[in-house]
């Protein structure tokens, strides 16, 4: 008895609802608008019963093989964080090449007026680095692609969100430093959730958000003299290096090639090609169905063996 083949049909059947219906979602089509609940029972139970696109010609024509990678930058944003985030743009376009796409990058400070140069595109899906949570919300009542979250939280099981393992960077600082009570100097995120969660370890006082002003962050490290803190970012760090005492801080960093550094700087490092790797893979999953969507969507990658 030959295996049966898995058509729309059958999912359709499974999920109770139409063949057009099975169609839109499985080509990502705007000419209906489906709800995410619907878009995404179709989706897991296209990954339960291993269905697979009938020819992969017919699939590959289908696509455009366009990516958008969209960087978020707010006025006050320093050179260090524009880095960072090029810098993680630069991997991704370089692995999507890898895989057969082409990269639009998109540098905004406002997201949702970039929505007609999405549909333009005709993309096949995209990564959103860094959004606000409101920039966020319009987003996905427009785009019916597979979206990424980098570095930033979606909100909606429908997504993937891939970000630092926050929690884990900061019990392990600890242990580095021998310390159980840190200071934090960060960038200013877009993300309001991500900036949030950094109340959950430490208290408002402890925490400086660059934003330039380099005169505050020396006041701030002044006044927490004789502690020890935590870095995000490598530029920052090495800021913050050369205003506090070296061997009291561990930086975070993302950038591949930390040579510049110090040889005695503690680092934590999540290199972005790391981040990229993870993303384009979990990218390829979706398209191909191989990719399952869960309540807690959302991979935390933690640092890298030294």
């Amino acid at each position: 008895m030959k295996n049966h083949r898995v058509t729309m049909r059958d999912i359709a059947k499974a999920c109770g609802i139409s063949v057009a219906t099975v169609s839109y979602v499985l080509n990502h089509s705007e000419k209906e608008k489906i709800t995410h609940e619907t878009q995404l029972k179709v989706l897991e139970t296209a990954a339960r019963l291993h269905y697979e696109p009938r020819t992969p010609k017919t699939s590959k024509k289908a696509r455009s093989g366009l990516v958008a990678v969209i960087i978020t930058i707010k006025e006050n944003n320093t050179f260090g964080k524009k880095a960072m985030y090029y810098d993680l743009a630069a991997e991704l376009s370089h692995q999507l090449m890898q895989a057969g796409y082409e990269t639009v990058l998109i540098v905004t400070k406002d997201l949702p007026g970039e929505t007609d140069i999405l549909k333009k595109h005709r993309l096949d899906a995209v990564f959103l680095i860094d959004i606000d949570d409101r920039s966020a919300k319009k987003l996905l009542k427009n785009c019916y692609v597979p979206i990424l979250f980098l570095n930033c939280t979606a909100g909606d099981p429908f997504f993937c969100e891939i970000r630092p393992n926050f929690p884990s960077l900061f019990a392990r600082s600890k242990t580095m430093l021998d310390s159980e009570h840190l200071f934090l100097v960060t960038e200013d995120f877009c993300c309001q959730k991500q900036m949030e969660q950094f109340t959950d370890y430490f208290l408002p006082r402890d925490i400086y958000i660059n934003t330039g002003y380099v005169a505050g962050m020396a006041a701030f490290l002044q006044n927490h003299e004789g502690q020890k803190g935590i870095v995000l970012g490598d530029m920052l760090g090495m800021q913050v290096q050369s205003l506090f005492s070296r061997k009291d801080i561990v930086v975070v960093s993302s950038l591949e090639n930390t040579e510049w550094m110090p040889h005695d700087m503690n680092l934590l490092r999540i290199p972005n090609r790391t981040v990229a790797s993870v993303a384009v893979k979990i990218l390829k999953d979706m398209i191909s169905f191989g990719y399952r969507s869960g309540s807690n969507n959302c991979i935390l990658l933690d640092s890298e063996p030294a």
